[in-house]
This record gives structure tokens, C-alpha cells and sequence, in this order.
């Protein structure tokens, strides 16, 4: 039995939101200011990327339930975007779980006084200060919410068919019409 469709809408859905999130931020300065913003947007990734591992594991049991298909190479690269895009989620979900560590100070209290866990502390702040204060966050979230467009308009291939509306057309055509 196919549990996949059940697991996958989930992610696609806080996910997106989330992106959305992110990217009014930057168009909205008065939106970055607001102090629920950030707890909303840590909510929806965290939750989301939970939700896509769940999708990623199902998706491996639905692509073994119909292995040997003509539409392998199909499949092969939807799961490849779709892990693709679960990791730039997950990069992003890190970035904001360092960020938490280092408001409530648990960083600094887990690194002790220990060099090494310092200076490797030291490099993880660095590292989210580097996606979640600069350009780069939105352009990571941009890129992920275009790799789930993309896995959602392969899985639409997989499901209903390459030519089932224009744009799943087109990024089959792109990726995988030789």
C-alpha cells in the first residue's frame, strides 16, 4: 500500500509557508521587527523538515512498490530533488538551531571550558551568522522552495503522467526528455 501521498503534502505545505516567510521579510521591513516572526518561522521549518523526512522514507517504500517501471529515471530524479531539497531545509533548520543554542546560552554552557568545543562553537555561531544575517538565507530559501516545485511537478509526472498541465510538462522536458 502507497502511504507516500499521505506524507508528503505536509511538508510541501509548512515548508512553502515558511519560505514564503522568509521572503517577505526581506520585501516587508515592518515584518521583520515583529516579534512572533521568528518562533513562526523556526515552527514551520523545524516541524517541515520532520514532515519531509517522514515523505522521504515513504517515497522509498512507494519507489520499491513500483521498481521496474518505465519511468525509473523518472522516479530517480524526483527522489533526487526531493532529498536535495529536505538537505537546503535542513541546512536552514541547523542554521536556526545554532542561533537558539546561542540566545538561551547553551552553547557556550555544553562547550564548557574545553578548547576544541570551543573554537568548534565558535565556528558553528559564525556559520549561522553567515546564512541567517546575510543574503544567502534568502537566496536558500528561494533555491529550496524552487527544488520542491520542481520534485512536486516530477512527482505529478510520476502520478498523472508527463503532459498532465504545462509546467509539469516543461520540467519534464527539461530534466529528463533525451
Amino acid at each position: 500500500m502507497n502511504i507516500h501521498p499521505l506524507f508528503v503534502h505536509f511538508p510541501i505545505a509548512l515548508l512553502a509557508l515558511y519560505s514564503v516567510l522568509e521572503l517577505s521579510v526581506g520585501f516587508i521591513p515592518a515584518l521583520s521587527r515583529q516579534t512572533w516572526i521568528l518562533p513562526v518561522k523556526a515552527f514551520l521549518l523545524f516541524t517541515g523538515v520532520l514532515a519531509a523526512f517522514a515523505a522521504l522514507v515513504t517515497g522509498g517504500i512507494a519507489e520499491e512498490l513500483i521498481e521496474g517501471s518505465a519511468s525509473d529515471s523518472l522516479i530517480e530524479t524526483h527522489s533526487l530533488f526531493a532529498g536535495a531539497t529536505t538537505v537546503l531545509y535542513l541546512v536552514l533548520a541547523a542554521m536556526y538551531l545554532i542561533r537558539v543554542f546561542d540566545r538561551k546560552g547553551w552553547g557556550n554552557y555544553i562547550a564548557g571550558m574545553n578548547s576544541p568545543f570551543i573554537r568548534i562553537w565558535s565556528i558553528k555561531r559564525y556559520l549561522a551568522h553567515l546564512v541567517l544575517d546575510t543574503w544567502f538565507l534568502p537566496v536558500l530559501s528561494l533555491l529550496a522552495l524552487m527544488g520542491m516545485v520542481v520534485t512536486g511537478a516530477l512527482g505529478a509526472a510520476i502520478v498523472y503522467g508527463s503532459d498532465v498541465d504545462p509546467f509539469v510538462s516543461f520540467i519534464y522536458r527539461l530534466l529528463l526528455a533525451r
